[in-house]
């Protein structure tokens, strides 16, 4: 019975740390990476950090903006999400990505980048989703 309840009592033990380490933490957008706070500095000269949280994967923050990004652990962005309204500037995307989306879709305009294993995944104000290499080669799209 004490066996029972022993282990019982650290199963329960390991949930709760491991859901606490799952969860984002909140903490002041000084506390984010050298690297993270360079590129918003750069790219995102007029916007303010009004949220910032830390988790397992890395940091993400939200700008006054409405831009959401995600850094990993070294502050090297991940992700930037602008929303449907919000277009990411060109400053902030591959060259290469940034003509072709004028040239084939010149209505629309991206909305959000993502780093992924074959290159950049990226979303148009126009609902369209384009993958490209990390050179900023086309290479498909889903409807």
């Amino acid at each position: 019975m004490r066996q029972t309840r022993f282990f019982l009592i650290m199963i329960l033990a390991l949930m709760v740390s491991a859901l606490s380490f799952a969860e984002s933490n909140p903490i002041p957008a000084e506390r984010l990476p050298v690297a993270a706070k360079s590129f918003i500095k750069k790219s995102f000269a007029k916007a303010k950090v009004v949220n910032a949280t830390r988790d397992h994967d890395g940091y993400a923050c939200r700008l006054d903006n409405g831009i959401d990004l995600e850094f990993n652990a070294k502050g090297t962005w991940t992700k930037m999400d602008g929303s449907v309204r919000t277009v990411l500037p060109d400053s902030v995307v591959h060259p290469s990505i940034c003509k072709y989306v004028k040239t084939k879709y010149p209505k629309s305009g991206i909305t959000q980048i993502e780093k992924g294993r074959y290159g950049y995944k990226v979303e148009l104000s126009s609902k369209y989703n384009l993958k490209f290499t990390y050179q900023g080669k086309f290479i498909g799209k889903n409807h």
